[in-house]
């Protein structure tokens, strides 16, 4: 190991006197991220700090070195920017006045947070932590440093997607890890593609652990959730995460690792909760597969898959066809520079033996695409996941049609409908009533956009124009409507805080809280909008703030018969 001075702050490797490391690419002159700690500091004697590397409304993870064992390690520290600052020049964190109360609660959520973390050791698929201290008036954490890269940009470089045999490899032992982390109590509510990272040697772990407090919104500190992977419960002000919130996230990493895209975020999916999987997917992913993720992607919490276990048992309804890759060969392919490994020689791979095997399990994975594409199409609302926006145009043609018509169908060309005013989810329904080979044209949606004077999910435009001509089995591009740019408050009054946050995150708004004293609306329900009032146009997307009774404030000065006792 290099003499500290020599190191670089950015991978910990030695410099090697050069002010460009030779390793990652770090330059010696590159500053801090501002209000972090500085280069080089020391903790407990220990532990030597380099670059922050990550944060959020907790705290702030850097790369450090553990000068006891000389290996990299990744220090988390408790620092809530909203709550507290840096002393100038200095290591030591300062309570900004007035956030004291909320300071100390959320520090020692963090501090038991990590102790149950820490008895975790037997899991190999989550980020081991092995120290935890306080210093500088704040609490911090030390973890086992893994060069690594995460599964968002691990699926970007393999092709957009990877298949259900690899990702069958990487997310069954988190899944096995989420379930034992459940059963002792301790929630993630942070499982997305980016807190999903995948080892040197292919195997995947999760790491990100942070408190509830900034995995919900409208807290004391400010919200970091991954649109796509966070459940509508992590919206809703008053809502409990429980299990099936971190199994919304973990089937929304999966649905992202399969497909290369993630699910619209949940309080969108309100008003269309359908899945879109392109056909050239669907058709190599087994039905049982696509059941389990209809379930766990459930909007409503009631309704999705409750245990991580139940999960496991839906994943794993059929057999598995023997994976033909090997995802650490895969890594090394990936992986960026500064986490490349040495590669290691591969000896030759055997023939197998017994080829008709292979061709067996191949025939049963054709059978299963098969059903599964047929299950799609028949599967029931609450399950249903729709494909590539395939829809059918007329179930035939009328009688009256011209010869000329005849003529050009007979060539491969049909007369473009037009689907401008339509809903485009009852066309994207109709396409499960009808089979691939009857489909006269295929329907794909090219935005989204505010449109004054089409409701929502009504198709705004097309391309090609209505009436032109197109070969059969093209697609029909449309732009979709998301309803007016201004949206009306909807009635909160005498509603509870849950039900009016998801009233409002209903509507399009997104809601925050302030208490207030009530003589006349009981403590827990909503008095109603401050600054506004029900009915009142705001723009889509605004902050609004739900003022929340605290019920009759009670006077702390004697009544005056109280006191003329007390002076007789």
């Amino acid at each position: 190991m290099a003499e500290f001075g020599q190191l670089c702050m950015n991978c910990m490797e030695d410099m090697q006197g050069k002010d460009v490391c030779p390793f990652c690419g770090f330059r010696k002159d590159q500053p801090q991220q501002a209000g972090a700690l500085p280069y080089g500091a020391v903790l407990q004697n220990r532990y030597l700090v380099g670059r922050a590397k990550k944060s959020n409304g907790e705290g702030v993870t850097y790369i450090g070195l553990d000068t006891a064992l000389n290996i990299p390690a990744a220090i988390r520290e408790f620092y809530p920017s909203s709550l507290a600052g840096r002393a100038e020049e200095g290591k030591e964190v300062r309570i900004l006045g007035g956030s004291e109360l909320a300071f100390h609660e959320c520090r020692d959520a963090f501090l038991n947070y990590s102790r149950e973390l820490a008895h975790m050791r037997e899991l190999s698929a989550i980020v081991l932590v092995y120290d935890i201290f306080e210093e500088n008036d704040t609490a911090y954490t030390v973890s086992e440093w893994n060069d690594s890269i995460s599964l968002r940009y691990f699926v970007e470089r393999s092709g957009g997607n990877i298949g259900w045999n690899a990702a069958r490899q990487l997310f069954m032992p988190v899944l096995s890890a989420l379930s034992t982390l459940h059963a002792h109590g301790i929630n993630h509510l942070g499982i997305s593609p980016d807190t999903l990272q995948i080892m040197k040697d292919g195997k995947m772990k999760l790491c990100g652990f942070s408190i509830a407090a900034v995995r919900q919104m409208d807290t004391d500190l400010p919200p970091d959730l991954v649109p796509g992977c966070a459940a509508i419960e992590q919206y809703i002000m008053g809502d409990t995460p429980t299990e099936a919130t971190d199994i919304y996230g973990f089937a929304a990493s999966l649905f992202f690792a399969l497909t290369g895209s993630l699910p619209p975020e949940a309080p969108k999916r309100q008003m269309d909760a359908r899945l879109l999987i392109p056909n050239s997917i669907v058709h190599s992913l087994p039905p049982y597969l696509i059941s389990a993720l209809a379930n766990a992607l459930q909007v409503a919490p009631e309704k999705r898959t409750r245990t991580f276990e139940r999960l496991r048992a839906e994943l794993s309804a059929a057999p598995a066809v023997t994976a033909a890759i090997e995802v650490s060969q895969k890594f090394e392919r990936v992986s960026p520079p500064q986490a490349a490994a040495e590669k290691r020689p591969r000896g030759k791979k055997e023939v197998p033996g017994f080829v008709w095997v292979l061709s067996s399990c191949l025939i049963m994975l054709a059978v299963f695409t098969v059903i599964g594409w047929f299950w799609m199409h028949a599967s029931g609302e609450d399950s249903q996941l729709s494909t590539a926006r395939a829809v059918s145009s007329e179930k035939s043609q009328a009688p009256s049609q011209t010869s000329s018509a005849q003529s050009d169908l007979d060539a491969g060309q049909i007369t473009v409908p037009n689907l401008v005013g339509q809903s485009y989810a009852d066309l994207i329904a109709d396409a499960s009533a009808v089979a691939s080979g009857q489909q006269q044209y295929q329907i794909m949606l090219s935005k989204q956009q505010f449109s004054d004077t089409l409701a929502e999910g009504l198709i705004i435009s097309q391309d090609p124009k209505p009436s032109t001509k197109m070969t059969r089995g093209s697609a029909i591009v449309v732009v979709v409507s998301e309803g007016p740019a201004v949206r009306e408050l909807p009635a909160v009054s005498g509603k509870t805080l849950s039900e009016a946050s998801a009233a409002v995150t209903a509507a399009g708004f997104i809601p925050s809280k302030v208490e207030a004293y009530s003589s006349t609306v009981p403590q827990g329900t909503v008095i109603g909008y401050q600054d506004a009032k029900e009915g009142s146009q705001m723009a889509y997307g605004s902050k609004i703030v739900l003022i929340v009774s605290r019920g009759t404030q009670i006077s702390s000065k004697p009544s005056a018969s109280n006191a003329s006792s007390k002076n007789s």
